[in-house]
């Protein structure tokens, strides 16, 4: 299949993302509301942040509505201080989270060179789920390979996330090409393979970062019960045309395919 774009995912697809990421970057951003809310220590602030979270989650992701993670750390200050952070309070703590996250993220050697390979023969589009949308796109400037992706999707923006079939269909409304002439890659099993199968693409996955970890238990659980939804009846025993061990290795794939 002659192929016009491939559409990525990005966190354990373009570059590693686990537990100890995901921990550090949401403890910078409660240390910074702990500095708001005296005689609070981080532990206690979260606690309760995950509680708020996890109550959300359960909600939300089993229909693939993404979060409102400034509403979730609004929620933790009101309780934590009987009060709501300030707009600008908020902004701040918000900011640093995305600092964080662009801090955590590092890119696999190679990956800007393969990107800008792989350019001159596709068009590249990137379709990723994450509640804050600035931490994804910051963190493809610090790999200098932003430019290099449109469209640039993010679930944050949509108010949906994978494997919602919306999702896909916008991606595949911004690059006004077929299902077919679009190759999605992504690593897991549930929000990339079946979503983008489901919208009638094929797919790549990638299993090189993917890792076995407690937030499974919080954000994998949930997301895997859309898979239950009737719209995804017919494709829940989807498949990939390959797994690869690394997203570098798609260059060879393709040569051969």
């Amino acid at each position: 299949m002659h192929y016009k774009a491939i559409a990525f995912d990005f966190g354990n697809t373009l570059c590693p993302w686990d537990e100890e990421q995901y921990w550090e970057v949401t403890r910078t951003a409660l240390s910074h509301m702990c500095a708001r809310i005296p005689g609070k220590d981080l532990d206690a602030v979260l606690d309760t942040f995950s509680r708020y979270r996890n109550e959300d989650s359960s909600i939300n992701l089993p229909q693939s509505l993404e979060n409102d993670l400034p509403g979730i750390y609004q929620k933790t200050a009101t309780e934590m201080c009987g009060k709501p952070l300030s707009s600008a309070d908020l902004a701040d703590l918000v900011d640093a989270h995305v600092k964080a996250f662009v801090g955590v993220c590092n890119a696999p050697k190679g990956l800007k060179e393969f990107l800008a390979r792989l350019s001159s023969k596709y068009r590249l589009a990137l379709l990723s789920n994450y509640p804050l949308p600035d931490a994804i796109r910051l963190s493809l400037v610090k790999f200098d390979v932003e430019k290099l992706f449109k469209p640039i999707l993010v679930s944050g923006d949509l108010g949906i996330i994978k494997p919602h079939r919306m999702i896909f269909e916008k991606l595949l409304a911004d690059l006004s090409l077929p299902a077919e002439e679009v190759l999605f890659v992504g690593d897991d099993w549930v929000a990339d393979i079946i979503g983008a199968s489901a919208s009638g693409m094929s797919c790549i996955q990638i299993k090189n970062h993917h890792t076995s970890n407690k937030l499974e238990g919080v954000f994998g659980t949930y997301i895997r019960q859309a898979v239950y939804r009737p719209e995804f009846s017919a494709w829940r025993e989807a498949k990939p045309l390959a797994v690869l061990n690394s997203v570098l290795d798609l260059e060879g794939w393709l040569e051969k395919a």
